[in-house]
């Protein structure tokens, strides 16, 4: 058989210019399941979305947490510091139970485009974690019933995007049922009613076969179960293209076309959007085509189009550099421990070559029960995976764990039957105009022209931070994220400017643009199945006096509204002043001219000493809460010598009461706005050495949180937690990144038993 020539192709241009990237968020929660009323923990990556290095381009985090049914349950604001970021988010008592979505939003990342993705982190809230035992059983029987009675689907995915007469082609296929559930089927290939090849599932409901369709002919895919399936078009010209060898030397490509004709050709390869490589060849039949290694220098899905003058012909996406990540290994210092015993986690981390890497690292410590397997991903298959292609993925961390053999094998079968994009031809991906700022943005208007145009205005914060800010001359005005971090939670403000120039202060609310752009966009999840599970004993204390109640509900007898230390100012402000209508004078009492009278006029609608809100001499200001008054109302006649007399009548004695008002109207009052700044950032709990010895239960299920971990020179790092009264399997998961594009993950578990 006649060799035929490789082109090596090298490349003609580089990469795009950074300045028309874009960033993605990356959250890994400190746990995937949480129970109502505790906190969840988590950590925060802003990367570039082609180099995967950390971004500095957004200082600013606009989490959201949304329920299956799309409503919003936690809107807050975390600071960014050189694209990291960590905090945590209260779970309500109120939450339903159910799926709940984690969607990370900053300056950088969210755009004005319709088309971009959503791919939030998926968790699970219920009220204990038992009832997982209920929910996975269900989730299994619910499972079986689908398998009956939902629709099946089959489909076929040629190499490089069609089939061509007489050119050899692989043709991948996919199995699913539901919501995008992996079959395992197997079948026949016919032509023309003749078997020529078997089928079978390799990974996931995925597998693929070769054909070299003849014209003339009829080709079918033939199941099992008797389900049958056409071959999509088979096309009488144009160019193939062909993934032969993928390895450590570089690519290698099989062009073909139907003909003997000399067809010139030209090969665009980009990894993440970045043009690695552009150059031209000749094919006359078959040529093979060389991309060497070195043309993709980080790990990532290769894009590598098939052009006949500027038309598209075929395209391939190949993962290149699967090697090209952090090794992490981790070790605890015992194998099994007891009820509150302390024990130490020593990790190191290197690169693929073996070499120490200094880089940062989150760290989790926490039952086993609490992952969540259906949302289950990590920052590789994040990353590198469910941020490039389309759709849901079917369990995605199983194709960066290195001890699945076949993990590329399936990896390519994925790309072959869902990798297709939305591709763009040019050699720079679009940029898209940012739909949020950093900071907090509003402008300041008045109904009287004012002199100067620069204005200033007072912000402070509950806790008494304070700082002025200027406007420029139409009146917008920024609260950069530096200032923010000073003024943590709520931020007040009021302009200098007096009430008779009428301002009227305006702060854009950054989650309306987020609640009104993300709507319509598609959403992409990791799927798996959920498993049965049995999650056994879980609390075990040493002294029998102690009983643990599973519920305990308090209710109060009224509701009271709820003041920070500013509103709660102000409220009581309003009710010394009186901000209402009301006021008070006094009188001698007509029937015991020994007594005096203090009157409450305006309480109540025609109560009042003075009809027409006539002037008293005797007005002595706003009433006191608390305090007796009398309410009153008043016949006015004319006596026989013309003098203006008065009857009073209808008198009652009442307690002046506390007025209720809310931040609405405290902040009205006394002209001021306010806005969310940062979350308060939390210190998470580690019980103190003396702790150990209490007779207290100690029911923590996560033991660990430390989201910013850094390594030595030799790229090691130590990690202290002290067990729990919970006696069962313990898992940890390890994240790192060196901030410059390489990222690792890594879990390991142990064991706590009762003593």
């Amino acid at each position: 058989m006649k060799r035929l020539p490789i082109l090596t192709f090298f490349a003609a241009l580089q990469f795009a210019t950074a300045a028309q990237t874009q960033d993605f968020v990356y959250i890994l929660p400190s746990k995937e399941i949480a129970e109502t009323g505790e906190d969840l923990w988590f950590k925060a990556y802003l990367m570039d979305r082609q180099t995967f290095a950390l971004s500095d381009r957004s200082q600013t985090l606009y989490l959201q947490v949304r329920s299956a049914a799309d409503s919003v349950v936690w809107s807050e604001k975390y600071p960014l510091l050189g694209g990291c970021g960590d905090g945590h988010i209260y779970v309500g008592t109120d939450w339903p139970q159910g799926e709940y979505f984690l969607e990370g939003y900053t300056r950088s990342s969210f755009t004005a485009d319709t088309a971009q993705a959503l791919r939030p982190r998926r968790i699970r809230v219920v009220e204990r974690v038992a009832q997982m035992d209920a929910i996975s059983a269900k989730a299994v029987r619910d499972d079986s019933v689908q398998r009956r009675t939902a629709t099946h689907r089959f489909d076929l995915f040629p190499e490089g995007g069609s089939l061509i007469y007489c050119v050899n082609s692989v043709v991948a296929f996919k199995a699913t049922y539901g919501n995008g559930i992996p079959e395992e089927v197997a079948g026949k290939v016919l032509e023309d009613d003749r078997e020529i090849a078997k089928i079978q599932c390799l990974h996931d409901g995925m597998g693929s076969f070769a054909v070299t369709p003849q014209l003339g002919r009829k080709y079918e895919v033939v199941l099992n179960d008797g389900r049958s399936y056409p071959f999509p078009e088979i096309n009488c010209n144009g160019l193939s293209l062909k993934l032969v060898r993928n390895n450590q030397s570089g690519i290698i490509l099989l062009v073909s076309a139907p003909d003997s004709a000399s067809h010139s050709f030209k090969i665009v390869a980009k990894l993440n959007g970045m043009l690695c490589s552009e150059a031209e060849g000749t094919v006359r039949g078959q040529q093979f085509v060389r991309l060497p290694k070195t043309l993709f220098p980080i790990q990532g899905i290769a894009e590598i189009t098939l052009l006949e003058g500027n038309r598209p012909m075929a395209e391939r996406l190949v993962y290149v550099n699967s090697d090209a990540h952090l090794n992490i290994v981790a070790n605890t210092n015992e194998e099994r421990y007891f009820c509150r015993d302390t024990g130490t986690v020593r990790l190191q981390v290197t690169d693929s070559a073996g070499r120490p890497i200094q880089a940062e690292l989150a760290v989790s410590i926490f039952d086993k029960a609490y992952l969540y397997q259906p949302g289950h991903e990590n920052i590789l298959s994040h990353c590198y995976l469910s941020e490039q292609i389309r759709g849901n993925i079917f369990n995605p961390t199983y194709y960066f764990d290195t001890q699945n053999d076949d993990r590329l094998q399936a990896l390519d079968l994925l790309l072959l039957t869902q990798g297709w994009r939305r591709y763009v031809w040019n050699s720079a991906p679009t940029q898209n105009l940012p739909l949020l700022t950093d900071g907090v943005s509003g402008v300041l208007t008045a109904k009287r022209d004012v002199d100067p145009k620069i204005q200033v205005i007072n912000t402070f914060s509950p806790q008494g931070d304070t700082c002025t800010i200027l406007t420029d001359s139409s009146g917008r005005f920024e609260i950069d994220p530096q200032l923010m971090v000073k003024m943590p939670g709520r931020i007040y403000l009021k302009p200098f400017l007096t009430d008779r120039y009428k301002t009227k202060l305006s702060v854009v609310n950054p989650f309306d643009t987020i609640n009104a752009y993300r709507l319509d966009r598609p959403q992409y999840l990791s799927q798996n199945h959920i498993f049965e599970t049995d999650n056994g004993e879980q609390f075990v204390f040493s002294d029998d006096k102690v009983i643990l109640l599973e519920d305990v509900v308090v209710k109060a007898k009224r509701r009271s509204v709820y003041h920070d230390k500013v509103t709660g100012f102000l409220d009581s402000l309003a009710n010394v002043e009186g901000m209402g209508p009301e006021w008070v004078c006094f009188h001698v009492n007509q029937n015991d001219f020994t007594d005096t009278l203090f009157i409450l006029n305006d309480y109540y609608p025609d109560f009042t000493a003075h009809p027409g809100n006539r002037h008293c001499d005797n007005d002595i200001g706003k009433p006191i809460p608390g305090k007796e008054y009398t309410v009153l109302k008043v016949h006015l006649y004319t006596d026989d010598v013309g003098r203006e007399c008065g009857v009073y009548y209808n008198i009652m004695h009442i307690i002046y009461p506390k007025r209720t008002y809310t931040d609405e109207q405290l902040l009205k009052m006394y002209g001021l706005s306010k806005t969310q700044g940062y979350y308060p950032k939390r210190e998470f709990y580690e019980p103190a050495p003396l702790e150990r010895y209490s007779t207290s239960p100690d029911p923590r299920n996560l033991l660990q949180w430390r989201p910013a971990v850094l390594t030595n020179e030799n790229g090691e790092a130590e990690i202290p937690f002290t067990a729990s009264d919970v006696n069962t399997e313990f898992i940890g998961i390890v994240e790192a990144i060196d901030g410059k594009g390489l990222m690792g993950c890594k879990k390991f578990s142990f064991r706590v038993l009762k003593k």
